[in-house]
């Protein structure tokens, strides 16, 4: 759910907005580590442990063929976006339309990312978010997000005119958010997904307003489309691997239930048509279902005015300056869990 997100948030931070992608790279679940919770699924839904739910729900997105029209609203902010994806478990293609707002369509072919922008007749290929990518979870959520959130089946409903089962995913502390999953009763496909407030109230949701699972896979048609780039100018950020200490920089108390994912050098927002793009080191950090990214980049008077927080449904940013240094803290988690995480990193040269 984070594309149309990321365009919102955008348009309401402007040149804030630092490329929200973690530039994370996750591995696809392979179908043999995932059949029998399938199985038991199909034949039991509401039997499923918590680990075969989330099983389950990964298992889907990467192998099943399906399109439709997903709605989002975050912070007020409604959009719409056409998607047509196919999986077979192994490779996974992807064209997502953006409906609202300036023309934009993504294509993917597994984690390679192709963003086209036809008014302005620009394009920029780079390695996939995984952060958030409705209607899938994180990779980790399977292995880590049950040591920070206990989910529960709490009922039956009907999402675009398909049968599902209600999960509750609910935070173990204060420190980040629950959310409410409605998963396909027969397939596992994840149809809505709402992030709700302490009061229990929808900071944002995503959800298929129809959809067709199912569909016959015509992957040739995303690749064919994802090499017509004549007349485009073609964007290749480069996103380099890197470790905090290199950069020397270090991490203090870490917030609980958080790990370091990935650590990158990376441009700051789209690069520009001269000129250098401005550097920004990015750290991911992830509880198994919800992310923050910690950007550091030099104190710059012209761009950093003063220190600020802004929100967005559940999505928080945090700005502070630290000495000769900016930082910036991006996350679907609590604004407290956010002043953490500013806190946390430490200038050791």
């Amino acid at each position: 759910m984070s594309r149309v997100k990321l365009q919102a948030r955008r348009q309401q931070l402007g040149r804030i907005s630092l490329g929200l992608g973690s530039g994370l790279t996750l591995a696809l679940l392979g179908t043999s580590a995932l059949a029998a919770g399938l199985a038991a699924a199909q034949s039991l839904p509401a039997a499923l442990d918590s680990a075969a739910w989330l099983r389950r729900i990964q298992h889907a997105a990467a192998t099943s063929s399906y399109q439709g029209t997903l709605m989002y609203s975050v912070g007020g902010v409604v959009s719409s976006s056409r998607i047509v994806h196919y999986g077979d478990g192994s490779q996974r293609y992807e064209r997502l339309e953006m409906l609202d707002g300036q023309a934009r369509v993504q294509y993917r072919h597994n984690d390679q990312l192709l963003t086209l922008w036809p008014a302005a007749k620009v394009a920029m290929t780079e390695q996939r978010d995984g952060v958030a990518d409705f209607p899938s979870l994180p990779l980790l959520a399977v292995t880590r997000a049950l040591d920070n959130y206990e989910l529960r089946h709490i009922g039956k409903d009907r999402v675009a005119d398909h049968e599902v089962e209600v999960l509750m995913l609910s935070p173990r502390d204060k420190l980040r958010f629950a959310q409410r999953l409605w998963v396909d009763r027969e397939t596992g496909l994840l149809l809505r997904n709402d992030v709700l407030g302490p009061t229990a109230d929808v900071l944002e949701s995503a959800a298929f307003i129809e959809v067709q699972i199912g569909a016959r896979p015509q992957p040739e048609a995303i690749l064919r489309a994802m090499q017509r780039l004549e007349g485009y100018r073609v964007l290749r950020p480069q996103n380099d691997r890197t470790r905090l200490e290199t950069e020397g920089w270090s991490l203090g108390k870490v917030v609980p239930g958080f790990h370091l994912v990935s650590c990158t050098r990376r441009p700051l927002g789209m690069p520009p048509e001269t000129g250098a793009p401005v550097p920004v080191l990015q750290s991911v950090f992830s509880d198994g279902l919800g992310h923050v990214s910690v950007f550091i980049e030099p104190y710059d008077a012209q761009r950093h005015k003063h220190a600020m927080g802004t929100s967005l449904g559940a999505s928080h940013t945090l700005m502070a300056r630290r000495g000769d240094w900016w930082i910036t803290v991006v996350g679907e988690v609590p604004m407290a869990t956010m002043q953490l995480f500013e806190a946390m990193v430490e200038r050791r040269r």
